[in-house]
């Protein structure tokens, strides 16, 4: 039986995918928790089958909600930490979680099986240091944010290294703490670079290509199917919506407790019909816009 299509590879083959006037995203539509209490959501992942992956570093554990918010399961219990910054859909199915406290990145069954512990890049000495975001590309492949090593990795479905790019700088091809990144509609890599507040475009193969800086500070990133970007800020509170060449278009949030308000914002995803996804972290919930 073959692999899922992912979402981003099949509304490009029906040759429509999701658009939304992005100026006007602002209404939050509904408030996602796994309890009357939620948790500490980091990371918010989304696949083809409408499962939602929220990491939730109060309970140490991967929440698997419907879209609706109905929980599945929880899954992870004992073998994750309590900062889990990244967490992705790979096209199996297998859930990929950044556990930063731990140095390492875990593969997970959605039954809750323990499949592998990534924890290097190639070589035993080239471990993991607080490897922050994880996300799955058109093809498949794995890419960690190995944020105080400051690079991305390259891997495959098993977790095998096959390449990475960046090394620690403030010049052109250099980072410093990529925390997450996310597949463009033009096939390009757009990563967050925290501490150069900037976000950096690579091809697939690790060349640079760009580089262009947010008007706040970012945290994570998501990309549309109609070329935009959509770029949390931790410490303001908002969720920025760029263009692919860097152009600002719109803000949403701000600090505060009510819908459509955030406090410490940090991952973001898009289903295929448009929706986004935000963990909204010390407000214990999950919000769609």
């Amino acid at each position: 039986m073959s692999a899922p299509i992912p979402n981003h590879i099949l509304t490009i083959l029906q040759g429509k995918p999701p658009t939304r006037n992005w100026k006007k995203l602002s209404e939050c539509q509904r408030v996602i928790k796994h309890s009357p209490e939620g948790g500490w959501y980091q990371a918010v992942a989304v696949n083809n089958e409408n499962l939602l992956a929220v990491t939730d570093g109060l309970n140490k554990c991967v929440h698997l909600l419907t879209k609706d918010g109905t929980l599945v399961r929880s899954i992870g219990k004992g073998v994750l930490g309590g900062s889990l910054l990244g967490v992705a859909f790979d096209l199996k199915g297998s859930v990929w979680v950044t556990d930063s406290a731990n140095d390492k990145v875990v593969k997970l069954s959605q039954n809750g099986q323990l499949v592998n512990n990534v924890q290097h890049a190639g070589s035993e000495d080239a471990c993991f240091h607080n490897p922050t975001g994880v996300s799955v590309s058109y093809d498949g492949l794995i890419y960690i944010c190995d944020c105080d090593n400051h690079r991305i990795t390259v891997h495959d479905v098993e977790g095998n290294f096959l390449n990475a790019f960046g090394c620690k700088g403030k010049g052109p091809g250099c980072f410093d703490g990529p925390t997450d990144v996310a597949f463009g509609s033009d096939g390009l890599v757009y990563a967050t670079d925290v501490g150069n507040n900037r976000v950096c475009v690579w091809s697939k193969v690790g060349t640079l290509k760009q580089a262009f800086k947010p008007n706040c500070a970012i945290a994570c990133i998501a990309a549309t199917g109609d070329n935009h970007l959509l770029i949390t800020s931790h410490d303001s509170n908002i969720v920025m919506v760029y263009t692919l060449d860097g152009q600002l278009i719109h803000l949403v949030g701000g600090y505060g407790f009510q819908p459509g308000r955030f406090s410490r914002c940090w991952g973001i995803c898009i289903d295929t019909s448009g929706l986004v996804y935000v963990a909204d972290c010390f407000n214990k919930r999950v919000q769609v816009f």
